[in-house]
């Protein structure tokens, strides 16, 4: 069953970005089997959540929350199953313990999984099958670009610690030139796309990188990366030939089209802004994936949108953090800021424990900054860049379970004071938490000072 349930979860990285349909069902058949051989009366009442976990249950509960508030709305039920499959999948990667060698099995399936979907998108704009140079089953063309970015960091980080090693350990005596020639496809493919928001964080990213490591081998090829990108883009925007391809990437590059994705982001960001401000949907929301039923007819605009057709055309708000505040409320765009600050702590601890240098290390580190980033100004957390994104953030969150795992009776413990009267109210949780801290740490010595005593 263990090795079953592991072929279902590589079999879905693989799919990710090219097959809708097995996508769905592998998915469903990876949950099912994880949790009949994990769930039982008995591991249920020794479970001890984390504090990644609350947050997680925190997300969920916040888009069940907005759901019901707000129901019935447009796409109902929809964006909270699209959450519980982001937290299910997290959850089951993150509790499941998988070993080393299986967490890079599940990279090596994420990656080329992509490299063929991105021969699958070019077969299909090459046939006129699709306008647009994107992944097949990963969103729209914006979605398709942060899903590449975030393997191109993990890709990068497979690749760094084998060709610069830290420490004594000697390099990897595998070649690197599958890794290299992946990397230089998934840039062709960004340039090819230009989406702007992808590249930024990418271009961010991989500058922290650079930054952190500080090898002169290691800016030579960001050199070498940075000339190939810019020739690349330059080729394609003077290429005089009638392909649908490289008239859509010119296109896409004209002055006209850029001022107006600009207009467009600008005009988005000011509807989410007067949603909140002149509506009573700061804490509920709207509703998940409900961005769609906003009525600009009830809002008003000093100066006027500049945006023809808005009704018809909105989507999001062209920010992550407006789109969870405008369809979730401030109970969500919370929880979802709790599980990205225990991700960043997670990620700076290991930097300050000299604990980074680690290809695990680089996929949360994309995993997280990539749609975070391009968010701001991009697509919200949707679609399969989400559960990629899940999926690599709970494979190094995972990693580092054990040992030294707190739950949240642990988190909270500490910042109670020990001496205190006892009719204070920080005497009144002291008591509260006792309990709590010794069912998640049976071991504990109890911290009471009348126990003491």
């Amino acid at each position: 069953m263990v090795k079953l349930e592991f072929y279902l979860l590589c079999v879905l990285l693989f799919v990710l970005p090219t097959m809708e349909t097995p996508k769905n069902l592998v998915l469903v058949m990876y949950l099912i089997v994880w949790l009949s051989q994990r769930f039982s009366l008995m591991k249920l009442r020794q479970f001890r959540p984390h504090v990644v976990e609350v947050c997680l249950l925190a997300m969920l509960a916040a888009s069940a929350v907005s759901t019901a508030f707000n129901w019935p709305f447009l796409n109902g039920l929809k964006g909270f199953w699209d959450m519980l499959r982001y937290v299910l999948l997290f959850w089951c990667i993150y509790r499941a313990g998988y070993s080393v060698s299986q967490h890079r099995t599940l990279s090596y399936f994420a990656i080329w999984g992509l490299v063929i979907g991105l021969a699958v998108a070019l077969f299909e704009v090459a046939t006129a099958r699709r306008g647009l140079f994107e992944l097949h089953s990963a969103g729209v063309l914006t979605q398709s670009a942060i899903y590449i970015s975030i393997v191109f960091i993990l890709v990068l980080g497979i690749f760094l610690t084998r060709w610069l090693p830290r420490g004594p350990e000697p390099r990897a005596k595998a070649p690197l030139w599958p890794w290299t020639l992946a990397m230089f496809a998934m840039l062709l493919a960004l340039v090819a796309m230009g989406s702007r928001g992808a590249l930024l964080a990418l271009v961010l990213a991989v500058l922290f990188i650079a930054v952190c490591v500080n090898r002169a081998r290691l800016w030579a090829a960001l050199a070498v990366g940075i000339i190939f990108s810019v020739s690349a883009g330059f080729a394609m925007m003077k290429l005089n030939t009638a392909g649908m391809m490289i008239s859509n990437i010119q296109a896409r590059f004209a002055s006209e089209r850029l001022l107006q994705s600009d207009r467009e982001h600008y005009e988005n960001v000011r509807i989410a802004l007067a949603q909140i401000h002149q509506t009573d949907s700061l804490w509920m929301g709207i509703g998940p994936r409900n961005y769609r039923s906003i009525d600009l007819s009830h809002l008003k605009f000093d100066p006027p949108l500049r945006l023809p057709g808005a009704q018809d055309n909105l989507k999001h708000a062209h920010n992550l953090f407006l789109t969870k505040l405008v369809e979730e409320g401030l109970l969500g765009l919370l929880a979802f800021l709790s599980l990205i600050g225990v991700v960043t702590y997670e990620l700076f601890k290991a930097m300050y424990k000299r604990e980074w240098y680690d290809w695990r290390w680089f996929a949360g580190f994309g995993a997280l900054v990539v749609p975070v980033v391009s968010g701001m100004v991009n697509t919200p957390f949707y679609q399969e860049h989400a559960m990629l994104a899940m999926a690599l953030m709970a494979i190094y969150v995972g990693s580092r379970r054990f040992p030294g795992v707190r739950s949240i009776a642990n988190w909270i413990y500490p910042f109670i004071p020990l001496r205190c009267n006892s009719s204070s109210f920080a005497y009144l949780l002291k008591l509260l938490m006792q309990p709590i801290a010794m069912c998640t740490n049976p071991g504990t010595p109890s911290r009471n000072p009348r126990r003491r005593k």
